[in-house]
């Protein structure tokens, strides 16, 4: 075995139900980009769709993969549609999100021509992340605009916390205000022609730490994979109030086993130099495989349930690992990467902190070549 992940679809519907008992029913949405943060996107939504209100994707590829996969929920495109992509969204019976008031708006109106249906959008204010999403005070002008395109149809109104992991965020406060006096200015026009959209603005973040932003749903996307958007959500949230599971394990076996003298190195760079006869294990993964180089002699897996640090360089496709701890260790024997074996867990955010990242980096890339396995508890 070269590598494999497994993934619970139970704890991933039990993350689910955690975050739709949080926020109340019909007020989870749940975001699947990025090959579901690297857990698989079509199975990670089918055993979700059921507790969703939306499912989140980034791109148009990801929403119709979906729908060929068989994924019925409510789909929203939060990134940016191509407008050559644009008849095959409506065609997929997906929403977008909109922050333009010129050229793409005759595209739109076009395709929804084309298909003799209304385009369903969720209007995008930027409130401070200064990424994407029209400024708070062009957005009451632009829903005039797109008010007048009865091709549109106007499903929803949202915005991007930039700082809802901290438990002191006055910014935080200073982005809900500003999509407050926006969704405020744009609400009488929008109410004379019978449009209430869905407000949503919150994040897994914020959702936990700040009740006022979750609005009409949340859109979770790192707590529906077991993990905490920041070790303060945690620490204020409690695991207790809040059962989180990671979902996702990550397994290999041993390719090799030797043992090498006091003063041998290990690996490229001679960046480790064993201090002491040991006994070493290769693992035939490494980074281009979603093993950080960052590893390199800080992180650790598991074999025979005991603590194996890594020695030397993690490499392209292999990393070493010393295996003195574990006295039966042999070319076969189970390597634990991320995951429990025995009284022990290396977890995503263990490897996160190895790496000086997050764990939202350590599973969104973890490659799709590498097999996952679902399975069902």
């Amino acid at each position: 075995m070269i590598g494999e992940l497994r993934v619970s679809l139970g704890a991933l519907r039990r993350n689910a139900r955690a975050l739709q008992n949080l926020v109340g029913l019909q007020r989870a949405a749940f975001v699947v980009k990025s090959n579901a943060y690297g857990h698989g996107l079509v199975p990670t939504a089918i055993a979700i769709e059921g507790f969703a209100t939306r499912v989140c994707v980034y791109a148009v590829e990801e929403a119709l993969a979906l729908r060929e996969g068989g994924v019925n929920a409510p789909i929203l495109i939060l990134g940016p549609v191509p407008p050559e992509m644009l008849d095959a969204v409506l065609a997929a019976k997906s929403e977008i999100a909109l922050w333009d008031t010129r050229t793409f708006l005759h595209d739109l109106a076009a395709a929804a021509r084309r298909r003799s249906e209304p385009f369903p959008v969720h209007v995008k204010v930027n409130t401070g992340l200064n990424r994407l999403g029209l400024e708070p005070g062009e957005v009451a002008d632009a829903t005039e605009d797109y008010v007048r395109l009865k091709e549109l149809r106007i499903t929803g109104i949202f915005s991007h916390l930039s700082a809802a992991e901290e438990i002191d965020s006055p910014y935080t406060m200073q982005q809900v205000a500003r999509f407050e006096r926006a969704v405020a200015e744009s609400r009488p026009l929008l109410e004379r022609h019978g449009i209430r959209p869905f407000r949503h603005i919150a994040a897994s973040a914020a959702a936990m730490l700040w009740p006022q932003t979750r609005l009409d749903f949340s859109r979770f996307g790192i707590a529906l994979y077991g993990l905490w958007p920041s070790a303060a959500t945690r620490d204020a949230m409690g695991r207790e109030a809040l059962p989180l599971e990671p979902a996702l394990a990550l397994l290999s076996s041993l390719v090799v086993t030797r043992t090498i003298a006091t003063g041998e190195p290990v690996g490229y760079g001679n960046t480790f130099v064993a201090t002491r006869e040991m006994r070493v294990g290769v693992v035939p993964l490494g980074y281009a495989d979603g093993v950080p180089r960052g590893l390199s002699n800080r992180g650790a897996f598991l074999v025979e349930g005991a603590r194996c640090p890594i020695v030397g360089r993690v490499a392209m496709n292999l990393t070493t690992i010393d295996v003195t701890a574990a006295p039966h260790a042999r070319p076969g024997s189970t390597v634990t990467l991320i995951g429990s074996d025995g009284n022990d867990a290396v977890t995503a955010d263990d490897w996160a902190a190895w790496a000086e990242t997050i764990n939202y980096e350590i599973v969104a890339r973890l490659p799709a070549h590498v097999p996952r396995r679902y399975y069902d508890d």
